[in-house]
């Protein structure tokens, strides 16, 4: 599993280290041509073309995250380098979680890339004294009440999990198209609309089409049964109930794909 992991983040680093570093060079170039020497340069067209290739920059480490994170699933495991990957002696469930943690790991690198540049950009004495204050009054916060440490840590989870569901749901639609016999990209994108859909009309139907019945009255118990608890764990009930909620979806995604992959797969 650590040598998967291995070369699975070898392979997006080199493409995505190197992005992330003309990110964040282009928004310190950028930050430094906002003064009014920089601005009349010219009439401020080199300031508008590095402005310009910023912004692309920083739409590109999205993109890329994207190309990837679908890339580097459909050409490793259901492509020509599947025949290889599949007589490695590792599991199926190894070689898709090897897939999922760096492809989460790799989104959160381009989320914080993103808000780093950002901030670099809008960098100023009171943006700096602003973070230094929320930072501040964070660690204030866990220090005085304890389960401000567990909020914080439900709601990373939250945030993983969802990534998690995420890039699983995207393997899943890929291993559905896989399971045609010509146009599987064609039907992989398919399936992802199908599937999207179906999800869609599921939720309306539960929130909407059964409000009057089954849900109406588990909610009415759920409300009762919540009166009167302390807010701190009516707060961590909350927050765990949306994790669970999220990872359901994502443990169907997960043993879908499995299934595909370890009685489905055909490479031919």
């Amino acid at each position: 599993m650590l040598k998967l992991l291995k070369y699975e983040w070898k392979a997006c680093a080199r493409i995505c280290l190197p992005l992330y570093g003309a990110v964040l060079l282009m928004s310190i170039i950028n930050a430094l041509m906002t003064t009014d020497h920089a601005q009349g340069f010219l009439n401020g067209i080199p300031s508008a073309i590095l402005a310009m290739v910023f912004v692309a920059l920083l739409v590109a480490v999205f993109v890329v995250t994207a190309v990837i994170l679908i890339q580097r699933f459909y050409k490793n495991l259901l492509g020509d380098e599947g025949y290889l990957m599949f007589t490695l002696p590792v599991t199926v469930a190894q070689h898709i979680w090897s897939k999922v943690i760096v492809a989460v790991t790799v989104c959160l690198l381009s989320g914080i890339i993103a808000v780093l540049s950002i901030s670099i950009l809008g960098a100023d004495t009171n943006l700096i004294f602003a973070i230094g204050m929320v930072l501040h009054q964070v660690g204030t916060t866990i220090a005085a009440d304890p389960n401000a440490l567990g909020y914080l840590f439900e709601s990373i989870l939250l945030l993983l999990l969802s990534l998690a569901s995420g890039v699983l749901y995207l393997y899943l639609c890929m291993a559905l198209g896989h399971l045609a016999k010509k146009h599987r990209v064609l039907m992989s994108v398919v399936w992802y609309f199908v599937l999207t859909t179906a999800a869609q009309f599921l939720l309306t139907f539960v929130l909407f089409g059964v409000a009057d019945g089954p849900m109406n009255t588990l909610m009415t118990a759920l409300a009762n049964a919540l009166n009167g608890m302390p807010q701190q764990v009516l707060l961590h009930g909350v927050l765990l109930g949306f994790c669970v909620a999220t990872a359901i979806p994502g443990a169907i995604c997960y043993f879908g794909t499995h299934y595909i992959l370890r009685h489905k797969l055909n490479l031919e």
